[in-house]
C-alpha cells in the first residue's frame, strides 16, 4: 500500500492578553513580547500623562477662580477671636504676654496691632487687633488691660431693692471700668434693666418680692411663696433660676420677730434656704444708705474707710439711692488705684454672715 503523505509540522501562535505565546515551542515570541511592553509602556505613560496635565489645569482654574474671587466678588470681612479674655487685669510691675488673635478669612490677610501696655504705671490700657483681607474688607477687636497695684483685697459691691430709676446709669459706670457687680432685685421697675444685669455679667440674685416684712416673715411658707414670685422674674427673663439670695434686712434682723408669733423665723430660714439649693448673702460693710449717709461723699467715705485689707469687703448699697450711685465711680477708682479687685458673688464666694439674732 501506498503510504499517505504527513504535512510537516507547522507553528501555530496562541496570544493571551499580554503576550504571544508559542505553545509547540512553549516560549514567549521574543519579538512580540517586546512590541507588546513597548505598546504598554507607552499607553500607561500617556494616561499617566493626561491625569497629571489634568490635576495642572484643575489647579489653575481653582488659582484663577480663587484670585477673581478675591480681586472682585469677596465682600465678607476677616473674623477676628481674641485669645484668652477680652479683658485682662494686670499687676503693677508684671510683664504682659499678649495672647493674640485668630483670624480666619478666604483670602490672604494683612494684620495690624495697635496700642501699648506700661505695666509701669497703673491705669487702663486698649490694644486693637485689625485685619484687612485683599478686597479692602476690614475687621478689628479690642482687649482691655487694667494695671493695678498688688493685690489687697476683693471688693463685692451689691445693691438691694432694685431695679429703679438710678440703675440704667450705675450700669454704665460698671460698665465704663468693666466691674461685675451683684444685684439682688425685687418686683419692682423694669424686666430690661434685669435683662442688661444679666447680659452684662452681673449677678442677679433675689431679694423676695415684696420685700414686706410683715408677711414674708410671718412663716416659712408666706417667705418661700414670696421668694418663688421673684424666681419665676428672674427665670422669665434670663432663662436661668438664681440661687443666690439675701434676706429683707438681712440674717441679723429683729424686725421679723414683730411677726413670726415667737418662732424665731430667721434661724428656721437660714437653715431652710440652705436645704433648698440657695446661699444667702449678708456684709460687711455698709455703705449707710439706708440709714445716716444722705449724699455721695457720706456712701463713699463710709465704704472706702473700712475696705478690709488683705481680705473680702462685701458691700451693701442700694440701686434705687440715686446719691448712693452716684458715689460708685469713686468707689471704683479709689478700690484700683490701692490694689483692690472686683467681682461678683457667686455660690463659691464669701458669705459675710451675720449672727443670727431671731
Amino acid at each position: 500500500m501506498g503510504s499517505i503523505p504527513v504535512a510537516p509540522a507547522t507553528k501555530r501562535f496562541s496570544i493571551s492578553f499580554l503576550f504571544c505565546y508559542n505553545k509547540t515551542m512553549r516560549r514567549y515570541h521574543p519579538a512580540i513580547l517586546y512590541t507588546e511592553i513597548i505598546v504598554w509602556g507607552v499607553l500607561l505613560f500617556t494616561i499617566l500623562g493626561m491625569l497629571f496635565a489634568a490635576d495642572i489645569v484643575a489647579g489653575a482654574e481653582i488659582s484663577d477662580k480663587r484670585g477673581d474671587f478675591c480681586a472682585r466678588v469677596d465682600t465678607d470681612a476677616p473674623v477676628l477671636t481674641l485669645v484668652g479674655d477680652n479683658s485682662i487685669n494686670l499687676t503693677l510691675g508684671a510683664e504682659f504676654v499678649d495672647p493674640g488673635v485668630e483670624v480666619a478669612d478666604y483670602c490672604d490677610v494683612e494684620q495690624k496691632v495697635d496700642g501699648e501696655v506700661n505695666s509701669a504705671a497703673t491705669g487702663e490700657y486698649k490694644i486693637t487687633y485689625t485685619a484687612t483681607d485683599e478686597r479692602g474688607n476690614i475687621a478689628s477687636v479690642e482687649r482691655v488691660i487694667s494695671v493695678h497695684p498688688e493685690y489687697r483685697g476683693t471688693i463685692y459691691l451689691t445693691f438691694d431693692d432694685g431695679p429703679g430709676v438710678y440703675t440704667s446709669a450705675l450700669l454704665d459706670i460698671l460698665k465704663k471700668y468693666n466691674v461685675k457687680a451683684t444685684f439682688f432685685v425685687t418686683g419692682v421697675g423694669d424686666d430690661d434693666l434685669i435683662l442688661r444685669e444679666y447680659q452684662e455679667g452681673h449677678t442677679v440674685g433675689l431679694h423676695t418680692w415684696s420685700h414686706d416684712y410683715a408677711y414674708i416673715y410671718q412663716n416659712l411658707d408666706t417667705y418661700f411663696a414670696d421668694l418663688a414670685r421673684i424666681q419665676e422674674r428672674v427665670k422669665n427673663i434670663t432663662g436661668e433660676e438664681s440661687h443666690i439670695i439675701r434676706f429683707p434686712g438681712g440674717s441679723s434682723n429683729t424686725v421679723s420677730a414683730r411677726y413670726d408669733g415667737g418662732t424665731r423665723i430667721m434661724s428656721a430660714l437660714a437653715n431652710e434656704v440652705e436645704k433648698r439649693g440657695y446661699t444667702y448673702f449678708d456684709w460687711n460693710i455698709s455703705s449707710g444708705d439706708a440709714g445716716g449717709a444722705n449724699s455721695s461723699d457720706a456712701v463713699y467715705y463710709n465704704v472706702v474707710e473700712r475696705l478690709v485689707d488683705g481680705g473680702s469687703s462685701v458691700i451693701l448699697q442700694h440701686d434705687i439711692k440715686g446719691f448712693s450711685v452716684d458715689a460708685v465711680e469713686g468707689i471704683i477708682k479709689y478700690g484700683l488705684d490701692h490694689g483692690f479687685v472686683f467681682e461678683r458673688l457667686t455660690k463659691d464666694s464669701f458669705t459675710a454672715h451675720h449672727g443670727i439674732n431671731n
